[in-house]
């Protein structure tokens, strides 16, 4: 929009706004009228009057004015920290413009209209105190000054708003890319650690071949993390493919002692899901969960679509966990994973925790499928 089409519409606006200003004040005379009338025995019914009175001794001062007004208001904004001082700056203005529209109109009255003998033994000046206040112009012209202010603080507050709904919105991006960031950090050191010990373990006793295998699958699991580091959004299926490498690392790692049960819905495979999710979820069962059993244990994954809702529940039958306990507390990835779920879905997802009867820990989540309307 260009600002010749903006100051057009902002004419307008004020045209409109001068209008209805004389609207109110004929409607408000109407209503006077009425009164006396229903109230006097002796009341002469002269509209006309009125609104002569009220447009040429109220309103087309303030027309005159109104550029000035809009000037202040602009000048000497009312905002939230400081509104008091506005106020009194606006009181002060309001004060001044009236004794000038006035005096205007004492001079006017005094010397082109017609006064009783009484009024004219007055100077021009002394008549200002019976318009402004015999006549409630004071009243009236403090009601004009304040819509007109109104109407440019009205914008001023939106504007600072919309800035502050920009600047939070940005802060919270940033907040959760910055968390992002966070938990690849925790994450891929550690595991690297994990995994290069296993690759040494794998050298000396001389397994070449598996050993060439996991910095193979090392490497490409890297790759992949360096590829998506700017990413917030990916499909689920490349979320998937990620997890993949992880879980084929591992495999390598517990050989026969863990088995991985898959169960993917192939229909929600392009639903957008946060990089990084299923990660340090799946990661928290594995060491914290299975590594800890003794004997076999068994991994499964879940993903489906229910309704407007990505399913995903990742199950294990390890240790488990006590979450009833005061003393448990979630880690840096679980609770990096819950802040980054609550800033991207607000309150439109579900992350549950509940411990298995026979051993284990169940997580499941519920996703909005229709992540457009979230992020906006």
């Amino acid at each position: 929009m260009t600002k010749t089409v903006k100051k057009t519409i902002e004419l307008k606006n004020i045209l409109i706004l001068l209008l209805s200003i004389w609207l109110g004040l004929t409607f408000y005379s109407l209503l006077s009228l009425i009164s006396n009338w229903l109230t006097s025995h002796h009341f002469e019914m002269n509209l006309l009057a009125h609104i002569e009175f009220i447009t040429f001794r109220i309103w087309i001062p303030w027309v005159v004015l109104t550029p000035i007004v809009l000037w202040l208001a602009l000048r000497f904004p009312i905002r939230p920290k400081s509104w008091l001082k506005g106020l009194l700056i606006h009181a002060l203005f309001l004060l001044i413009l009236s004794l000038v529209s006035g005096l205007f109109i004492s001079f006017h009255y005094h010397f082109f209209e017609n006064m009783s003998p009484g009024m004219a033994a007055y100077q021009p000046w002394q008549h200002i105190g019976h318009f402004l206040f015999g006549d409630n112009l004071f009243l009236f012209n403090t009601i004009i000054y304040t819509i007109l202010v109104t109407n440019v603080n009205i914008k001023n507050f939106a504007q600072i708003a919309d800035k502050e709904a920009l600047m939070a919105s940005q802060l919270n991006n940033q907040l959760v890319e910055s968390q992002l960031q966070t938990l690849k950090m925790q994450i891929n050191p550690h595991f690297l650690f994990n995994t290069l010990n296993v690759i040494s373990v794998l050298v000396m006793k001389s397994e070449q071949d598996k050993a060439t295998e996991m910095i193979n699958r090392l490497s490409s699991f890297f790759r992949n993390s360096l590829d998506e580091k700017d990413q917030q959004w990916i499909p689920l299926k490349k979320e998937l493919n990620h997890v993949e490498q992880y879980l084929a690392i591992e495999q390598v790692r517990f050989g026969d002692r863990i088995s991985i049960v898959k169960n993917y819905d192939k229909n929600a495979d392009s639903i957008p899901v946060p990089s990084m999710l299923l990660q340090p979820l799946i990661e928290n069962a594995m060491q914290h969960g299975l590594e800890e059993k003794e004997g076999k244990g068994q991994l499964s994954i879940s993903c489906h679509v229910q309704g407007d809702y990505l399913s995903i529940v990742i199950m294990d039958d390890g240790a488990g966990c006590n979450f009833d306990d005061k003393k448990f507390k979630a880690g840096i990835g679980l609770s990096n994973v819950k802040s980054r779920l609550k800033r991207l879905y607000g309150t439109k997802h579900t992350l549950s925790f509940n411990s298995n009867k026979q051993g284990g820990v169940t997580v499941t989540l519920a996703l909005p499928i229709n992540v457009g309307d979230i992020q906006e």
